[in-house]
């Protein structure tokens, strides 16, 4: 993308200086040949809206209105190597005829229009590009203006390292996951609509909707004894409608009001994924003697107990004492209500004062009315063979917010400013569920339902419930209700002098408090059947801090607090902020900028918080020659928490440079550029392995104590050079290159470092040729070079070569 469209640049900045230096031939005013083909060197192709240049048409009347239109169709040819699922990730171009563009302006150049004065329409993407938009806009001078959008974006993520278990290869069955097991291949389509009344009126009204919609399939996975494979049908749906009136009576000062109101669906499900869906992952066909199928999860690391230590047996049939699955449902629908309104003004009335000034309210209500999960299979640490949860839950957030800024304006050189923010919010939410379980020793045993007919005292009979010490409760009622809350003022002050029309300076302090509650209090009712009632039960109690009684059936049960959830905690925070400044212009060829800020906090909320953080950036400008600009910006940003059981540390240092060649009556021009970033983060962590390596330290069984740390430095070089050998033709050549080195706390010893080694490379190529007047051929080619430079692990390489041909012609009047 950066290299045709720095092209683009170059190719606007040549066509522009050429009109000044010299009339344009009648061949030219018609419509120079564009190299605005929609092909985009650097991400996903159909990302990039193509230029429209309709401005340059010629265009005719029709009905007093002025009309250019341009259209541009034509197709797109695409192969590949290596990784299907990195090409669809990175850049899913396929193969097949394009509406690369089409464009239609209209314009009343006297504003006579009887429905509307300016029109325009344009479209691009359509025929098989995973994106495709459109939009409309319509004006009629003071009256209105009116306009309509629609974009459909399909996205398909697989990276087949993340979420997958690394699967050894020394495991009995070897069985490596092919996949990302959290894949997905979604739809969006957006769509927005809004209409402005009377624009420069003393009262102006607007009105607006949209909507995002999700659809399509992913997939995740749940953690019962081993993790299961689910397959997810998205579908999330948010309509966001508003309203809003600015009243402009007073001079200078606009007074505004907006009501805004979103509604969200969330009707998303997941199921465990059939035999088939599981064969695409990796995942062997299991089934148990007798042909019944059984699905055994997706870690398989033998060594390590994962599904168990010996999942297939000689016979060939799954072992029925390892975890496994025979079925996961999970069935919810999310309703959520989001109403705001909000009051704003700005105004300079006043000769030395700006004011401005926003409060806003809202008051959300999410609820989750019927939720339901089901599982069937067994976890063998607690024998659990079957359970079901249902219940419902709901989560308000009600938040008001207000900001207030004025500059004042003491002399011409000197300036007052200041800024406070208020904001606060408070999260209630609670649920209300029930879950039900039944246990059994093996995935084929009958998972024995309680009742005092077949399971009598001694409770020692083959058709009791077959608990272990470690089973749960058979029934629990469980309500846990969660509360956050945050309150937090900023206010800035800042002083700006300028000491002469080039050279400026500031000064300010930024003060911030923030105010944060939380509160979690959980009631649980659980009872417990033979057998093992009795001591499973009396464990359960002790934990909650309370005692066990008995029914005349055998069961014990127990109501009291979820030792977990009942805390609360208070935490404020105070932070500092030194700020600093400057600009200046020497002279009117350079421009430099420099801004800092020093920022110290006496408390944190989480541990990647920084107490002590430093912000630099600068940037400058320069116009060389007439025809030759450069820029450089530099935008570093320091973190630390150095309290004992936190030490983290975090950097994120990017230096950045351009530089374009552009010559008034030269026949090319060259645009430079290059960027590297440097990423480093550590903090202390605890976690568990399995073995434990030897020398570790703990940090409480079974977690060990480790310092993670993340670094990463890329380099992304670009160049691309802009030709145009005779007039009607128009040819580019450009590079993009990123690499990217950097190693992380792994603690799989299976893991690459992946993503954070790669070289990308993409080279693209353009042509236009103008054939006549109104017509010309375009050709673009893009080559993408996909490369990890450690080994891929215990799955599929994700190393890909590709190519996209792109040959259109452009139509234009």
């Amino acid at each position: 993308m950066a290299v045709i469209t720095l092209c683009s640049l170059a190719l606007s900045a040549q066509a522009a200086d050429d009109n000044k230096a010299k009339p344009a031939s009648k061949e030219t005013q018609a419509n120079p040949a564009s190299l605005s083909l929609p092909v985009d060197s650097a991400r996903k192709t159909s990302d990039l809206p193509p230029a429209i240049d309709t401005d340059m048409n010629q265009g005719e009347n029709w009905g007093g209105y002025e009309v250019k239109q341009s259209a541009e169709f034509g197709g797109r040819i695409s192969d590949f190597t290596g990784s299907q699922a990195m090409w669809a990730t990175f850049v899913n171009l396929g193969s097949g005829p394009r509406l690369l563009e089409y464009t239609l302006d209209m314009r009343s150049p006297g504003h006579t229009g009887k429905l509307f004065d300016d029109f325009s329409f344009s479209n691009f993407g359509y025929g098989g590009d995973p994106v495709n938009v459109s939009h409309l806009r319509l004006m009629k001078g003071a009256l209105y203006t009116f306009s309509a959008n629609f974009k459909r974006d399909q996205n398909i993520f697989d990276y087949d390292l993340f979420a997958n278990p690394l699967n050894p290869t020394l495991s009995s069955p070897n069985a490596p996951i092919l996949n990302s097991p959290h894949e997905f291949l979604l739809t969006r389509r957006m769509s927005d609509v809004n209409l402005s009344l009377f624009p420069v009126a003393k009262i102006r009204f607007k009105v607006g909707w949209s909507r995002v919609m999700n659809e399509g399939t992913s997939f995740s996975t749940v953690h019962q004894g081993t993790e299961g494979l689910l397959d997810q049908p998205t579908l999330n749906t948010s309509d966001n409608f508003n309203f809003g009136v600015s009243l402009r009576w007073i001079p200078k000062t606009a007074i505004n009001f907006d009501q805004f109101f979103t509604h969200f669906k969330g009707d998303t499900s997941a199921v465990l994924a059939t035999g088939s869906m599981q064969s695409m992952f990796g995942l062997p066909t299991t089934t148990l003697a007798g042909g019944i199928p059984v699905s055994l999860g997706l870690p398989f690391n033998t060594p390590a107990g994962q599904p168990c230590a010996t999942p297939i047996l000689a016979t060939g049939f799954a072992n029925p004492a390892c975890n496994g699955f025979f079925g996961y449902n999970r069935q919810e629908k999310v309703r959520t209500n989001y109403p705001t309104e909000q009051l704003s003004y700005q105004s300079n009335y006043f000769k030395r004062v700006d004011l401005s000034g926003r409060f806003s309210y809202s008051s959300a209500d999410s609820g989750n009315p019927v939720y339901n999960e089901t599982f069937s299979g067994l976890i063998t640490r607690n024998r659990q063979r079957f359970y079901q949860q249902a219940g419902s839950s709901n989560a308000q957030r009600i938040s008001a917010n207000a900001d207030f800024g004025m500059t004042y304006r003491l002399t011409d050189k000197l300036h007052l400013i200041d800024a406070f923010r208020w904001d606060n919010f408070r999260i209630p939410t609670g649920w209300n569920y029930t879950t039900n379980s039944l246990y059994g020793a093996t995935l084929l045993s009958n998972p024995n339902v309680f009742s005092p007919a077949t399971c009598p005292a001694p409770f020692t009979a083959a058709t009791c419930p077959q608990h272990l010490a470690g089973s749960p409760a058979d029934t629990l009622v469980d309500v846990l209700n969660q509360f956050l809350k945050q309150d937090s003022r900023i206010n800035t002050f800042e002083v700006e002098y300028a000491f002469t029309p080039r050279i400026s300076a500031y000064v300010g302090y930024r003060f911030e408090r923030r105010d944060i509650t939380t509160a979690n209090s959980g009631f649980q009712v659980e009872t417990f059947f033979p057998t093992l009632a009795s001591s499973r039960c009396a464990s359960a109690a002790t934990t909650a801090h309370t005692t066990c009684t008995a029914a005349p059936n055998g069961s014990f049960s127990f109501a009291g607090e979820n030792p977990v959830l009942g805390d609360s905690n208070f935490v404020e925070i105070n932070a500092h902020s030194a700020l600093f400044g400057f600009s200046a212009r020497p002279t009117n060829r350079i421009r430099f900028s420099f801004d800092t800020e020093q920022y110290y906090a006496d408390n944190t909320f989480t541990r990647i918080s920084p107490r002590h953080l430093q912000r630099y950036k600068g940037r400058v400008n320069a116009k060389i020659t007439e025809w030759w600009n450069f820029g450089t910006a530099i935008n570093i940003r320091e973190n630390r928490n150095d309290t004992a059981d936190v030490g983290n540390k975090q950097h994120n240092r990017s230096y950045a440079f351009n530089s374009v060649f552009a010559p008034a009556d030269a026949k090319w021009g060259l645009d430079l550029s290059y960027d590297y970033n440097d990423i480093f983060s550590q903090t202390n962590i605890c976690f568990v392995a399995t073995p434990t390596p030897p020398g570790s330290l703990t940090c409480g069984t079974p977690f060990l104590s480790g310092l993670s740390v993340y670094s990463e430095t890329a380099h992304t070089g670009a160049g691309s050079i802009y030709l145009k050998p005779i007039k009607r033709l128009t040819a580019a050549v450009g590079y993009t290159v990123t690499s990217s080195n950097g190693n992380t706390l792994i603690i799989n010893p299976n893991a690459p470092t992946g993503p954070l080694a790669f070289n990308y490379h993409l080279p693209t190529a353009s042509i236009a040729y103008q054939i006549e007047k109104n017509l010309s051929f375009k050709g673009g080619w893009n080559y993408y070079d996909y490369n990890e430079k450690s080994n891929p692990g215990p799955t599929l390489p994700r190393d890909f070569r590709g190519n996209t041909f792109t040959l259109a012609l452009r139509y234009s009047m």
